[in-house]
């Protein structure tokens, strides 16, 4: 009999390095002969985008409705940066309510390349150990995350790698271009992080810096800005507003979950603030540069050594991006090394995998 085995995270929005994610655990799961079952806040767009069920979960009120949809599935595989309280105090609660559901319905449950980033009080590092207390395997998708669940007193947690990692590019030929992938800065608040987006853009000061800063580098290495959007309800405004302070043309792409990979992967170098979008730079091989001050951006900047450079946004408006482009050019050789080693951590993803597969079987 097919199993039938829930994908919770955060699925449905337009946030296309999420839905990397879910694409790829659809076809592992798949690959194992099981049917995949997301859990989504939007039910038609993943149901259109990845062609699988989906059950709708919106809020925590939903929960009654979720878990008689869960009294039909085997197991629940968590992937995802679901464990953070950097933008929301609400995210704590809302994920680890699916959690307590799943436990409730009987389903086996595992994390597989989860991220674990900062979580506030102690309320909520309490209900998150609690949940994840029930979990038959934990895969963390880097060292920190590990580092912060063990704090927490859980053990058995292995480190493997972000479920996209397992993704196979498009072969494209780059072309003369530095692909630019900017979001908003995250501000934590009540609201939802698209509500909040439009407050989080620089005033015309900073896109000005930001913008001379993009020109400077293009100018040293040759290539011509272009600016690529991961999530287009929350980046749209900004990367329009940067394009028109360059000093020549550049290009605004809002590409779809089939396409992103590829798109980042038509230029010759990536400068980005998304994790996704540093995921498939590695993927193509590209040079790259990691803007953020986000801990899940330098563990992945720092792998194989250093294979990608890192800017805190402040230091990108202070012009230091055409240092950066040149460290990145230059440690360009360590990117196959920090892909291999990545996906070599990919075994503890797929013995979870396997186990939720086999369970009751």
């Amino acid at each position: 009999m097919t199993r039938r085995l829930a994908i919770a995270g955060w699925y449905g929005s337009d946030n296309l390095g999420d839905e990397l994610i879910l694409a790829s655990l659809v076809r592992s799961l798949r690959s194992r002969g099981a049917e995949p079952v997301a859990i989504t806040v939007d039910a038609g767009r993943t149901g259109r985008d990845h062609g699988i069920e989906t059950i709708t979960h919106r809020s925590p009120s939903q929960s009654p409705a979720l878990r008689r949809a869960l009294d039909g599935c085997d197991g629940m595989a968590v992937a995802g940066g679901v464990i953070q309280s950097e933008t929301s105090p609400w995210n704590i609660p809302f994920h680890t309510s699916r959690l307590r559901v799943g436990a409730r319905a009987g389903c086996a449950t595992a994390a597989v390349g989860m991220g674990v980033g900062r979580v506030d009080g102690a309320f909520g590092r309490g209900l998150s150990r609690r949940s994840l207390g029930r979990f038959r395997r934990i895969v963390v998708r880097d060292v920190d995350s590990a580092q912060r669940l063990r704090s927490w007193g859980l053990d058995g947690v292995v480190v493997g790698a972000d479920p996209a990692i397992a993704l196979d590019p498009p072969a494209v030929d780059p072309e003369d271009t530095m692909c630019v992938i900017l979001r908003p800065a995250n501000r934590r608040g009540l609201r939802t992080a698209a509500g909040k987006a439009g407050k989080a853009v620089p005033d015309a000061a900073g896109l000005d810096r930001i913008a001379r800063s993009i020109d400077e580098a293009a100018a040293a290495t040759g290539l011509t800005p272009r600016f690529v959007a991961f999530q287009a309800s929350r980046e749209g405004p900004l990367l329009t507003a940067l394009a028109g302070r360059l000093s020549s043309p550049a290009e605004v792409v809002a590409p779809d979950l089939h396409t992103i990979v590829g798109e980042v992967g038509r230029s010759r170098m990536v400068v980005t603030m998304r994790y996704h979008g540093a995921v498939a730079a590695l993927l193509h091989g590209r040079p790259t540069v990691v803007v953020d001050d986000s801990p899940k951006m330098a563990s992945l900047a720092g792998e194989a050594g250093g294979w990608a450079p890192r800017l805190d946004l402040d230091q990108l408006e202070a012009g230091q991006l055409t240092t950066a482009a040149a460290d990145a050019l230059a440690a360009s050789d360590r990117a196959p090394d920090a892909l291999a080693d990545l996906r070599s951590r990919l075994a503890a993803n797929d013995a979870a995998l396997d186990e939720l597969a086999s369970v009751g079987t």
